[in-house]
């Protein structure tokens, strides 16, 4: 009986998994909207979490936090900015 739940739970797994490989392309209107609006915001976002990072890089030294407030401040903002492909919401968000 646990070979025949094992198999059937590997078979939902892989089956289940092969959605993730496939990936569309994205539309028009999506990459379009990235350059206009999501790019420029993103940019925005970055320079604005550089500036709050620098500022609460003191309290950030004290606490041990530096790693942690650099990512969420600086570090998540760029990738969304510049490594995030064209029309892609999900990898960046």
């Amino acid at each position: 009986m646990k070979k025949v739940v094992a198999l059937l739970l590997a078979l939902v797994i892989i089956f289940s998994s092969s959605a993730a490989f496939a990936k569309e392309k994205p539309e028009a209107i999506n990459v379009m909207g990235d350059i206009v609006l999501l790019r420029p915001l993103g940019f925005s976002g970055l320079v604005i979490g550089t500036t709050f990072f620098i500022v609460s890089l003191p309290i950030a030294l004290i606490s041990s936090s530096t790693k942690q407030t650099a990512e969420v401040l600086v570090v998540d903002p760029f990738k969304f900015t510049f490594t995030r492909p064209l029309g892609e919401f999900e990898s960046g968000l």
